[in-house]
């Protein structure tokens, strides 16, 4: 099956997407029950996130038909949020850890690059670093499944 933006994914009401995002979540955090809230989303939440120089150069190819997912758990430290930018193939996902926020940007391929809330690269989170990293793994193709 495949599914063009999230535009589309919203209006088709896919019934198994929901389903699927919670059992890939559940395998990382088994212990967590998450409420998950979907929206579209355009290029300018790609800044939140990526560096101010690849922001830049990709800002005109990130478009606007982009997903975020926001899963929120009972105790605010253990929401995080995912943004999914098909048409440059990146997934972003943060979070908090014990500095603060945390900001995992996932290139297919096992790339991973690791930014604090300031935008200053950091090693992986001992907290949730493993944790995203896998998250990505199972989830980017599950997204791409949709939008490619």
């Amino acid at each position: 099956m495949s599914i063009r933006g999230a535009g589309k994914l919203f209006q088709t009401r896919e019934p198994d997407f929901e389903a699927e995002v919670a059992k890939i979540a559940a395998l990382v955090f088994p212990n967590t029950q998450f409420q998950l809230l979907f929206q579209t989303i355009g290029s300018g939440h790609a800044a939140l996130v990526l560096p101010k120089a690849q922001f830049q150069l990709l800002s005109e190819k990130i478009g606007s038909d982009n997903l975020c997912i926001t899963f929120k758990a009972k105790h605010f430290s253990e929401n995080f949020k995912l943004r999914f930018f098909p048409k440059i193939r990146i997934l972003t996902l943060s979070g908090y850890y014990n500095q603060g926020m945390a900001h995992l940007i996932y290139i297919p391929d096992n790339n991973y690059n690791w930014l604090n809330g300031r935008g200053y690269e950091i090693t992986s989170p001992d907290s949730i670093g493993e944790k995203f990293e896998l998250l990505a793994n199972k989830l980017y193709p599950f997204l791409q499944e949709f939008y490619f």
